[in-house]
């Protein structure tokens, strides 16, 4: 019972201290701030600069994505800007009637392929290629066959010879000449004749080609 009362009368006498203060003309103060520490300066400053740094980087990632959306724009605007060109084109080829679509390109492609090859054929000269061959043809051996792929670059030989080292030498020759390169001897056997059959397969470069 005594401590209650004595617990209630500790508001009442700190009351009258703070009013005993204030008479005698000193002020009643709490400091609520932490000590200082010089250390926390350092600190303080790293915590700054950080926060600096990221405001920074955040700015300039800002900026760059502004950067890349104009771009994304200037790029968007120049597809759209060929979309159209390729609808008027398109449009006015259907007027011409000339068909555009995609089976009548791919036709065109081959088209244009057939085309090269029969401009090469035109240019191929059977004068000078025969000219050219007979160069490299032994004494004993003879030529039964030529045949040219469509584009005039690869030659089928086949022929007779009265040895084995006779079709050596033709190849040697081939392959020594300047506008002859790469000769396969594909086959050759003995035929009934005692002469040695053989298949050449050579690659052929037109001069001035």
């Amino acid at each position: 019972m005594a401590a209650n009362s004595a617990w209630s009368k500790w508001p009442v006498e700190f009351l009258a201290q703070i009013q005993s203060g204030n008479r005698t003309g000193r002020q009643f103060q709490i400091n609520l701030s932490s000590r200082y520490r010089a250390g926390m300066t350092t600190y303080r400053t790293w915590l700054i600069s950080a926060c600096i740094g990221l405001l920074l980087s955040i700015v300039w990632s800002l900026w760059q994505g502004v950067l890349l959306y104009e771009q994304s724009q200037i790029i968007e605007a120049e597809l759209e800007r060929v979309r159209q060109l390729d609808q008027t084109v398109m449009a006015e080829a259907r007027k011409e009637g000339i068909d555009l679509s995609e089976g009548a390109l791919k036709r065109l492609s081959s088209e244009v392929d057939l085309a090269n090859q029969l401009l090469e054929k035109r240019t191929f000269s059977w004068t000078t290629f025969l000219g050219e061959l007979e160069q490299t043809i032994p004494p004993r051996l003879a030529l039964t066959s030529i045949r040219l792929d469509q584009a005039g670059k690869t030659v089928q030989l086949t022929g007779t010879a009265t040895d084995l080292e006779e079709i050596t030498a033709f190849t040697v020759g081939l392959q020594n000449h300047a506008t002859f390169k790469d000769p396969v001897l594909a086959q050759h056997r003995v035929g009934s004749g005692g002469l040695v059959e053989f298949d050449v397969t050579v690659r052929y470069r037109q001069t001035g080609a």
